[in-house]
């Protein structure tokens, strides 16, 4: 039997057309890709100022110019070859990288994808040369100092890559997401988007405190600006600095979680897991904590040389770097986070069914009516599950423990907010409430006011969430806090209704051991007991007409 040789491939080199494109699929998996590469090659020339104009989706055109350093007329074909960097020039140089970008792979890769123009200009240089690699020409061109790099048609010549490209403007969103990220990044630089010829974004360099908070207030939105505090925490050579919200402002998505080592973009598992372990038991489970958050190191204490997108990272000292990124959080949320708001209210006053005591009344009003301890709880009866019956100043005094029960939580509610020490109570199983776009106006309109009052919500996507509410209330029916809060707001409350309709929802106990009724009654030394709602007097008129005809 005669054996037919087997018929197996030669190995050969790879054009460079092909493997070009091979590197590209690690490096630009879609538009936002090549936006993140070209910006980040900006930032490494030292560029203060980005322009970025958009077509389509991004695969019709990506034009990024800035003022950087340019690049030297002839390293401009060079720049197109893989492997061809300005940012490193020795191995030893490995592990202390300080650029975004040293591989020298973005450039040549997008080139294999795309129709890529390049212009580019240095100062010491009396014109800017243009590169057009498909037609392997170089020629002077009028431009300002810095770069151009124009990206047309992108997978043009992979029918297949560009088939998997999702809708316009879901790829625009991710062009702006990334933009963003790195927006937030580099703070100092300035920043400018055009979308199918409309501004987009528009972020001046944030060169002081309150330029900063504009840009955050610009990605991460208002709410967060109000919510979050600054943490800075030191650890030998390491630094973590930024901001973060407290617990009570968790969100039911993970769209503002921004986390950046030595000024790179990072999404780290990592990272991740310290952060959450910091917020652990704090908020509920399926809810994410909100940060904006910077951590330098020494460059040889962590290795970016992991993934082409240099979205990982490798620490040379993980244990520490989580130690620290989680404790430094931990002592921030402790110290910084208020166990109570700084918000000042006007005074409460009550306009329910058997209305409390007004709190405008000192405790030297009533201070020669405080009632001496009562006896041993035991010796207390309850008399059905709401009453109790005491003697006090050589009388008998029938108490309703319901009423009296409200009364206190009044007072303690009113007197905390006056005081500023109203204390929030995160909802730990929080349930979303469908409202249309005029009842959304509504609770954005006063969302201020009712977190002033202990009430703390979410808006998104026509969704409204109840994140937090006072302490000190023990427990809340949130579906009737809902439709109290609607029907109210329709008829633009002021404070004082706003109060009593929060104050109606709570919860109410509807029984009571001894226990409970001593506790309440050793509560109530400083109130009035005269002309009350939860306090009768036995006499003689009151128990005859129980027993009249």
């Amino acid at each position: 039997m005669v054996n037919k040789p087997l018929n197996i491939p030669r190995i050969h080199a790879l054009p460079l057309q092909l493997a070009n494109q091979i590197a590209a699929g690690e490096v630009i998996e879609r538009p936002a890709s090549v936006v993140k590469e070209l910006v980040e090659n900006s930032l490494d020339a030292g560029a203060t100022q980005l322009n970025i104009r958009i077509e389509g989706s991004g695969s019709q055109l990506i034009h990024v110019r800035d003022n950087g350093a340019g690049i030297h007329p002839e390293d401009l074909p060079l720049a197109l070859t893989r492997h061809a960097t300005s940012k490193l020039s020795s191995s030893d140089q490995l592990s202390q990288i300080g650029s975004l970008g040293f591989r020298g792979e973005a450039l040549p890769s997008i080139s294999s994808v795309a129709k890529l123009t390049l212009i580019s200009r240095q100062a010491d240089s009396d014109c800017a040369w243009q590169l057009i690699p498909s037609e392997n020409t170089l020629k002077p061109t009028a431009h300002p100092l810095g770069t151009t790099v124009e990206v047309r048609d992108l997978f043009f010549n992979l029918p297949a890559r560009r088939r998997f490209l999702r809708s316009a403007r879901t790829e625009q969103q991710h062009i702006l997401t990334t933009l963003q990220r790195l927006a937030l990044s580099r703070l100092d630089i300035a920043l400018d988007c055009q979308l199918n010829g409309q501004q987009k974004m528009v972020l001046p360099a944030a060169d002081s405190d309150s330029k900063q908070l504009q840009r955050l207030r610009k990605i991460c939105g208002s709410r967060f600006v109000k919510d979050a505090f600054v943490i800075e925490q030191q650890r030998d050579l390491m630094q973590l600095n930024g901001w973060i919200c407290p617990a009570i402002a968790h969100r039911a998505h993970n769209d503002i979680q921004y986390f950046f080592i030595n000024g790179r973009v990072i999404r780290d598992r990592l990272i991740s897991h310290a952060v959450r372990q910091a917020f652990a038991e704090q908020i509920p489970a399926g809810r994410h904590p909100a940060y904006v958050l910077y951590l330098t190191l020494p460059l040889d204490r962590v290795d970016v040389n992991v993934h082409p997108t240099k979205h990982e990272v490798r620490f040379r000292e993980a244990r520490l770097i989580h130690g620290l990124i989680t404790s430094a959080i931990r002592d921030a949320l402790r110290q910084t986070m208020p166990k109570s708001t700084s918000t000042t209210v006007p005074q409460h006053t009550s306009h329910y069914d058997n209305q409390p005591v007004s709190v405008r009344e000192s405790a030297a009003d009533y201070h020669q009516l405080a009632i001496p301890a009562q006896p041993a709880s035991h010796s207390l009866q309850i008399i059905a599950e709401k009453f109790v019956v005491i003697h006090y100043q050589q009388q008998h005094w029938l108490i309703d423990l319901i009423k009296l029960e409200t009364e206190l939580t009044y007072q303690k509610w009113c007197q905390a907010i006056a005081q500023n020490q109203l204390s929030h109570r995160p909802v730990m199983v929080p349930v979303s409430f469908h409202i249309d776009a005029a009842q959304a106006e509504l609770f954005l309109a006063y969302q201020d006011r009712l977190e002033k009052l202990g009430v703390h919500i979410e808006i998104e996507n026509k969704q409204l969430r109840i994140l937090a509410f006072p302490t000190l209330f023990g427990a809340i029916d949130l579906q009737n806090l809902f439709d109290q809060l609607v029907n109210i707001l329709a008829n633009t409350p002021d404070q004082d209704m706003l109060s009593n309709a929060l104050f109606l929802c709570r919860h109410v106990p509807r029984q009571f051991t001894a226990t409970d009724a001593q506790s309440l009654l050793e509560s109530c030394q400083n109130l009035s007991w005269q002309t009350v709602a939860w306090a009768k007097q036995l006499d003689k008129a009151l128990l005859t007409s129980l027993f009249s005809e």
